[in-house]
């Protein structure tokens, strides 16, 4: 199907080969959040990035959705079917689930020497959730829903919320849970570029699934490196399949000279 520029545009249905996929033979549906190619068409598909922060060249026209004649409700109830999907889909690439951002930071001694966390302490909960969003900065982009938990035993996951982590904020809003996710995750474990142009890498938001209140974090493809100082160490991760690990020595070379301008 020969795809033309002037039929893509922000809100249109499509279906995308993602960047990440070497076998060019995986198809990802989604709505278009940015047109990245500005030439009129291209011999393999013209190059997006989906609401759900996977960019990929464009296989095949689903839906034409005119984003001017949406309304607030018809653009909400999109983003909260596109949650829903993640979270049926599981866990990959392009997204991750966490069940809290602050479970550690009560703990006692005891509890943190219990659980092997001492390197990073009542801190380690936010420290994880800065990992997850510099990995998916470092590759692809993608999406991680803060109050959604892991049912290991029975290989599926469970939408708790984060209704009860809002009581533990000084400012007891989901305002105030931005701003702890700001100023407590991003700004002191992630570089300043990040937080500086915020908008430029990430969108949080706020959504309702039955009575809970999920956070969902979406990430772009960052242009620069981004590391993460912990301890006084810059420490690299990348999102790679449904983990996000850490890269060092000649693979962090490698991967850098091919990943980033």
């Amino acid at each position: 199907m020969n795809i033309r520029l002037e039929q893509l545009q922000k809100g249109t249905l499509v279906k995308i080969n993602p960047q990440s996929d070497r076998t060019r033979t995986i198809l990802v549906e989604g709505l278009i959040q940015e047109v990245l190619t500005k030439s009129p068409s291209h011999p393999h598909g013209l190059l997006v990035r989906l609401q759900s922060g996977e960019t990929g060249r464009v296989k095949e026209l689903i839906n034409r959705i005119e984003v001017k004649e949406e309304t607030e409700l018809d653009e909400l109830a999109s983003v909260e079917r596109q949650i829903e999907d993640i979270i049926a889909n599981g866990e990959s690439h392009f997204s991750e689930f966490k069940s809290s951002c602050l479970w550690s930071q009560d703990l006692s001694k005891e509890a943190i020497l219990a659980r092997n966390i001492s390197q990073y302490g009542t801190q380690t909960s936010r420290i994880i959730i800065a990992k997850s969003i510099a990995g998916f900065l470092n590759a692809d982009g993608g999406s991680l829903v803060i109050g959604v938990k892991e049912v290991k035993d029975k290989d599926e996951v469970e939408v708790i919320g984060i209704n009860s982590e809002v009581p533990k904020l000084k400012d007891k809003t989901l305002d105030g849970y931005r701003r702890m996710l700001l100023d407590s995750v991003i700004s002191p474990y992630l570089p300043s570029f990040v937080f500086n142009r915020i908008n430029d890498y990430l969108k949080i938001s706020f959504h309702e699934i039955g009575d809970a209140t999920v956070c969902l974090v979406n990430m772009y493809k960052s242009k620069r490196r981004v590391f993460l100082e912990l301890n006084n160490r810059d420490i690299f991760v990348v999102r790679i399949d449904a983990s996000t690990r850490q890269v060092i020595g000649e693979d962090l070379v490698e991967y850098c000279l091919n990943r980033f301008e």
